[in-house]
């Protein structure tokens, strides 16, 4: 076999060899193409330094092809494989979700979500940002105070907030919206409502004609003011508008520094105004679906992740005997079955198995239980136990009887 050009005998095999060469670039040349469409400006820098011309490395070839360093098969497995890391440097954007009650309880779960994203956003290196889709028509002061102190924990982080409004951000609504760094709401969203209201129903004349007086004992001029079965007086009227006049200033102040580009003595009166209003007035950024929003996220070549904080299930152990004996039920149940599994001293293992039992009767007995079945202990349930949707304890702003009559609304 000769060394420096074709052999004769090997001809065929050659030109069949750079067929299949050039059937492998075209190959190659539509994955590229393929991959550019979804690439971005990082990406593509990546995939371009594997894609460098090789060094020919010279030496006589059998088929008359001059020999070269590494082939095009070990620079497609490095293109995949810069791409799969280009595609780890990719931008996270965390898509949480706000539907907003009277008592904005959905806070216990916006806070979950909120931490969760904090531990795991990149904005130095990735550039991740936060898009909260939002509808809520306002609520408690506290509620809402506290939803929009969660979003604030975003921007200290220095991650990019995007809120959307889909059908209502108003009162309580809007002070969430204004923390983000950019409000896009749909055409016919409604916005605004800036303003405090408190009601409270009076049947003192009511009660007096049925022969009811109430007696109340307070410590503190104004301890108590408005009640449902206290006469009316104007200075507890007085005091009171000076009080909800007070949480207005809060409110516009906040609003203020949030979104310094809104004249906030314009927009703070209480009105609602539909989407191109909102837009004229400075109070949105732009007018668009979230689904618009999140297109062109993807478009980017950013990655799209829901956020949703769920409970972790209990144990079926959990939920025969409640939280709180949780844990020795465990104990003695893992104990019992190690013991068993050994199949060694069979007299301790009847010991635990007895132990367990007398736990859960003795259990069902505290609860109450009927028939052997044991119940969920009653009273308060820890924060971390409690249902996503339940209502946090807050204070009440004005009198601490508890009632929706007491509790100022945004």
């Amino acid at each position: 076999m000769l060394f420096g050009g074709p052999n004769k005998a090997l001809q065929p095999l050659v030109k069949e060899k750079v067929l299949l060469e050039e059937q492998k670039v075209q190959l190659e040349l539509e994955f590229l193409r393929a991959l550019a469409t979804i690439l971005t400006k990082d990406q593509t820098a990546a995939l371009a330094a594997v894609l460098k011309p090789e060094t020919p490395q010279g030496g006589p070839s059998i088929t008359g092809v001059p020999a070269a360093g590494p082939s095009r098969l070990d620079t497609l497995s490095a293109l995949v494989t810069a791409a799969g890391e280009a595609a780890g440097k990719a931008k996270h954007v965390y898509v949480l979700k706000f539907f907003g009650d009277v008592t904005a309880s959905q806070v216990a779960q916006l806070r979950q979500e909120v931490t969760a994203v904090l531990q795991t956003a990149d904005v130095e290196g990735r550039g991740d940002e936060v898009v909260l889709v939002l509808n809520t028509g306002g609520g408690t002061v506290t509620g809402y105070g506290l939803a929009a102190a969660q979003l604030l924990r975003l921007k200290e982080s220095g991650l990019h907030l995007t809120i959307c409004v889909e059908q209502v951000a108003a009162s309580g609504g809007y002070l969430m919206a204004c923390v983000a760094d950019r409000i896009i709401a749909a055409p016919f969203a409604v916005l605004g409502s800036i303003g405090v209201i408190t009601e409270i129903p009076n049947v003192y004349e009511r009660l007096k004609k049925e022969g009811v007086e109430f007696s109340t004992v307070t410590a503190g001029k104004y301890k108590r003011t408005l009640t449902p079965t206290k006469k009316l007086d104007e200075q507890d009227l007085v005091k009171t508008k000076e009080d909800i006049e007070g949480v207005l200033t809060l409110f516009k102040r906040f609003v203020a520094e949030n979104r310094p580009q809104v004249n906030i003595d314009a927009i703070a009166t209480g009105e609602t105004w539909l989407g191109p209003d909102a837009l004229e007035r400075s109070m949105v950024d732009a007018l668009a679906t979230v689904d618009d929003v999140l297109l062109g996220h993807a478009r980017a070549g950013a990655e799209v992740f829901g956020v949703t904080y769920a409970e972790k299930p209990p144990s079926p152990l959990a939920a025969l005997a409640g939280a709180g004996a949780e844990g020795s039920v465990q104990a003695l149940a893992l104990a019992w079955l190690a013991q068993t599994l050994q199949g060694s001293r069979a007299a301790g293992a009847a010991g635990q198995l007895a132990a367990l039992q007398a736990l859960l009767q003795q259990t069902s007995r505290g609860q109450g239980g009927a028939g052997g079945m044991l119940q969920m202990p009653s009273g308060d349930q820890p924060l971390a136990q409690q249902p996503t949707d339940a209502a946090q304890p807050m204070m009440l702003w004005g009198d601490e009887q508890v009632g929706p009559q007491d509790t100022w609304h945004l």
